[in-house]
C-alpha cells in the first residue's frame, strides 16, 4: 500500500467514526427529552391553584422579605431559572439573589407526593451538618457543611426544608446563620 492509499483509508475510518459520534449525540440527546418529559409528570401543572404550585417561582422569597431580614435593598432583579431534578423527582425552580456583596440562592421543589419529598430531602440529608443542631422550621430541616471559596475566601452556608411535598434549599454566600434561618422560615411559611 501506498501513502495514499493509507490517507484515504484513515480519511474513511474518520468520516465513520464522526458518523457515529453524530448519531450517538442525537440518541443521547433524544434519550435526555424523554427523561425530562417523564420526570415533569409529578410537577403541578401551570392552572394548579394550590398552594404547593406557588413553590415552584420566585414568588416564595420575595424582595421585600429579603430586603426586611438583609437590612438593605436587592442589588438587580432575581435570575430565575430550571432546576434539574433531585434523585428522579419533579423538575424545580432556582432563584438567585444579589443583596450588596452577599449571594442568596433559593432551590424549590414540589414533588408529587410528600413520602417523594421526603425521600429526597433524607437522602441528600447525609450530607447534613449535625455540630450545629436542627432548626425548627417546617417539618424538618438541616444545615450542610458550610464551603469556603479558594479563590475569594467567602464561605457558603446551606439550609434545606422539608415542608409537605415541598423541599427546598437557600445557600447564601458570605453567609449569616441567623438571615438564612430568618429566610427560610419565611419561604416556608408560603409553602
Amino acid at each position: 500500500m501506498d501513502f495514499k492509499s493509507i490517507a484515504r483509508v484513515i480519511r474513511t475510518l474518520l468520516i465513520i467514526v464522526m458518523i457515529a459520534f453524530l448519531l450517538a449525540a442525537v440518541f443521547v440527546w433524544e434519550g435526555a427529552q424523554s427523561v425530562h418529559a417523564q420526570g415533569n409528570q409529578g410537577a403541578p401543572s401551570g392552572t394548579d391553584t394550590t398552594k404547593a404550585s406557588a413553590a415552584t417561582s420566585c414568588s416564595l422569597l420575595t424582595p421585600g422579605t429579603i430586603e426586611k431580614v438583609m437590612g438593605q435593598s436587592l442589588w438587580g432583579r432575581p435570575n430565575a431559572r430550571t432546576a434539574p431534578p433531585m434523585y428522579g423527582g419533579a423538575w424545580g425552580s432556582s432563584c438567585t439573589y444579589i443583596v450588596g456583596a452577599v449571594r442568596i440562592e433559593l432551590t424549590v421543589y414540589t414533588e408529587a407526593s410528600s413520602a417523594k419529598a421526603k425521600q429526597d430531602f433524607e437522602t441528600y440529608g447525609l450530607t447534613a451538618n449535625d455540630s450545629k443542631g436542627k432548626p425548627s422550621i417546617g417539618d424538618s430541616a438541616y444545615w450542610v457543611e458550610p464551603h469556603t471559596s479558594k479563590n475569594s475566601g467567602d464561605s457558603s452556608l446551606s439550609l434545606f426544608v422539608l415542608k409537605g411535598k415541598v423541599h427546598f434549599s437557600i445557600k447564601m454566600t458570605r453567609a449569616n446563620e441567623k438571615q438564612l434561618k430568618d429566610l427560610a422560615a419565611a419561604v416556608a411559611a408560603g409553602v
